[in-house]
């Protein structure tokens, strides 16, 4: 996307306003179609959002690339962002070795820890993203063991938030994704309540993500939405400037019929 594009959708949302004068648009997502870290516009991007007192919401993979790896980058980030979601399939796929991951998960908590005595309130937050799916919950008694050790990482570090989110599939896409990855409803359940009130429920980290959604993205029909849609409030901004309402992948790249 050219920096022109994001910057007209950013400043006609943000004159917008509501009945009472509150402006609507509260916060900018870049895309989560690769990293976000390496679009070459990004310290472009912070300061539009900044020139209209936006904050980014940031998803990453956690390899903080070039400049964004340093202590004055991340601290730029912590500065800017409202929340930033740290995603553990990068290694989990084999992507980024575990030891690089964490490392950068831990220097970024460094740096919030040690921005915040000097700048107080306002810096981002900090959140783990993760998917389950059927090579980290293939039974009960896997799921809650690797569960609890994301869980403890999170809560020795001061992690603000971790983000459940099911795995999805397109329907088009080989039944062996299914097979490999897929997770029973079952097993989605047992997970779920063991974080409310079992094993893996927690008292210094907040849980989100769609495992906790009444009906998620996943289930929407084709083409058409949730009758509680999560993400009704959201616009999606597509490179070329059109436009969209609905983020659900099956819309997007399934049976969009």
């Amino acid at each position: 996307m050219s920096i022109e594009v994001a910057r007209a959708a950013i400043e006609r949302y943000a004159s917008e306003r509501d009945e009472y004068g509150n402006r609507l648009l509260r916060e900018v997502i870049p895309s989560t179609m690769g990293e976000p870290l390496l679009y070459s516009k990004l310290n472009e991007l912070l300061q539009v959002c900044e020139a209209k007192s936006l904050k980014l919401n940031l998803t990453t993979n956690g390899s903080f690339p070039g400049p964004w790896g340093s202590d004055s980058g991340m601290e730029r980030l912590l500065g800017s962002c409202s929340d930033i979601k740290i995603s553990t399939l990068s290694y989990e796929t084999g992507g980024l070795p575990y030891s690089l991951w964490s490392e950068n998960v831990e220097r970024l908590m460094r740096c919030r820890s040690r921005t915040e005595n000097v700048a107080g309130n306002g810096l981002s937050k900090v959140s783990l993203q993760v998917t389950l799916h059927g090579q980290n919950a293939a039974n009960e008694m896997a799921a809650v063991e690797w569960a609890k050790g994301i869980v403890r990482f999170a809560e020795n570090l001061g992690i603000d938030r971790i983000k459940w989110n099911r795995v999805v599939f397109l329907e088009k896409k080989s039944p062996s994704l299914r097979e490999r990855f897929g997770v029973d409803n079952r097993l989605f359940e047992m997970i779920r309540q063991e974080m409310l009130s079992g094993a893996l429920r927690s008292s210094k980290v907040k849980y989100g993500g769609s495992l906790f959604f009444e009906q998620d993205a996943g289930l929407c029909s084709v083409g058409g939405k949730c009758d509680a849609c999560p993400f009704e409030n959201e616009v999606w901004v597509w490179p070329d400037g059109h436009e969209d309402h609905c983020p659900n992948p099956e819309r997007r790249w399934g049976n969009s019929l």
